[in-house]
C-alpha cells in the first residue's frame, strides 16, 4: 500500500515526469520514481468535486497499480513505512508500536494536554478583567504547552499522511485510536467533506466526547463583531439534495480561532485552503429559512459541527 505521489518514472524517456506533465496515455509505463523501488503506478486524472455553492477541480497524482504489488519498507511512499518514522520522533509513546506493522495512537495525551491550555486560555482571561497585572505563567505551564506542541505535531503528521491515502482502510490496517479504555474506528476519527452528514449524525446521536479530525475546504474566515470577539473559520457546505420535506439541509462547520498566533499561521497558509483539522466538535440544528434568489424560493437548515482551535497545530493545509 502506498501514498498519493506527485511524481513518477516514465520509462518511455527514462525521465522523472512531475503530476502537472503527465496524462492517463502514460499508464503502463509508469513506475514509482524512488529508484530501488520501481513498482508499477498509474496517473489519476483530475475530477470535479461539488459543493453546494461552487464547483472545484481535485488535482491529479499518482497511485499505486495495484495494491497487490507494494512499494519497497524503505521507500518513502510506502504507508507503513512513514508510519515508523512518525512513531519514532513522537514523545512519551503517544503513537507507539504494539506489534509488529501495528501501532496504537493515545489520543487521550494530546486531550488532557489541550485541556490543561484551555483552562489557561479561560484564567488568562478571567484575570485580565479583574486584575491587568497578570503573573507569567508557570514553568510547569511551559513545559505542558512544549509537550502539547509536540504532541500536535505529530497528530499532523497523521492528519497529512491520511490526506495522502485515498481512504481509511490504510490507516486502520496499521494504526490502532485509542481514547483511555475506548478504542475508536478511523471512520468515527476522520472525516471528509463528504462525510459531514455522517459526522454531524454520528456526534448528535452518540453524544461523542472524543475528538475528531475533518477534512474540507475554507470557504471563509468570518472576522469578529460586536456580538462575537473571535474570527471563525467556515468550511464549504458539501452537495446535498433537498430532503422529503423539500428542505436543503447544509452542514455547516465552523471553527474559532481563539487566538491571535492561530490567525497568523492560518494568514501565513492564505494561498492555500484545503485542510484538516484536529478538535472536539459539537452540534445543532438551525430553524428552517427562507431564501429567495434567482433559483427560485428555497427552504433550508443548517446543520451546524463547531469545533475550537486552541493551537495552530490543531489545523494543517494541505
Amino acid at each position: 500500500m502506498g501514498t498519493k505521489m506527485p511524481k513518477a518514472y516514465y520509462k518511455t524517456k527514462d525521465t522523472i515526469v512531475s503530476i502537472d506533465n503527465a496524462d492517463k496515455e502514460m499508464n503502463d509505463f509508469l513506475f514509482c520514481e524512488t529508484q530501488d523501488c520501481r513498482v508499477p503506478v498509474i496517473y489519476v486524472d483530475a475530477y470535479k468535486k461539488k459543493y453546494v455553492d461552487k464547483t472545484v477541480l481535485v488535482a491529479p497524482y499518482f497511485r499505486l497499480a495495484s495494491n497487490d504489488k507494494p512499494h519497497l519498507n524503505e521507500c518513502k511512499y510506502n504507508t507503513l513505512g512513514q508510519v515508523k518514522l512518525i512513531a519514532r520522533d513522537s514523545d512519551d509513546n503517544i503513537l507507539r508500536a504494539v506489534e509488529e506493522g501495528s501501532y496504537s495512537f493515545r489520543l487521550n495525551i494530546i486531550d488532557e494536554s489541550l485541556r490543561t491550555l484551555i483552562q489557561l486560555v479561560k484564567d488568562k482571561s478571567e484575570s485580565e478583567k479583574s486584575d491587568p497585572r497578570i503573573s507569567k505563567p508557570s514553568a510547569k505551564v511551559y513545559t505542558n504547552q512544549g509537550k502539547l506542541n509536540s504532541y500536535l505535531s505529530t497528530m499532523q503528521k497523521i492528519m497529512q499522511l491520511r490526506s495522502l491515502t485515498e481512504t481509511n482502510d490504510e490507516l486502520r490496517e496499521f494504526i490502532t485510536l485509542q481514547y483511555g479504555k475506548q478504542t475508536i474506528r478511523w471512520s468515527r476519527f476522520y472525516y471528509t467533506s463528504d462525510d459531514f452528514k455522517t459526522c454531524y449524525t454520528y456526534i448528535k446521536r452518540n453524544k461523542v466526547t472524543h475528538p475528531l479530525c475533518l477534512e474540507g475546504t475554507i470557504k471563509e474566515i468570518e472576522p469578529p463583531n460586536e456580538k462575537f470577539k473571535f474570527h471563525v473559520i467556515k468550511l464549504r457546505f458539501p452537495w446535498a439534495d433537498p430532503d422529503e420535506n423539500g428542505i436543503l439541509n447544509l452542514i455547516a462547520v465552523e471553527l474559532v480561532i481563539q487566538n491571535d498566533k492561530i490567525l497568523n499561521y492560518i494568514q501565513s497558509n492564505s494561498n492555500l485552503n484545503h485542510v484538516a483539522v484536529y478538535s472536539k466538535f459539537r452540534v445543532n440544528e438551525s430553524k428552517v429559512y427562507i431564501k429567495q434568489d434567482q433559483e427560485g424560493t428555497r427552504r433550508m437548515r443548517f446543520l451546524n459541527i463547531k469545533g475550537n482551535l486552541y493551537h495552530p497545530k490543531q489545523i494543517i493545509f494541505f
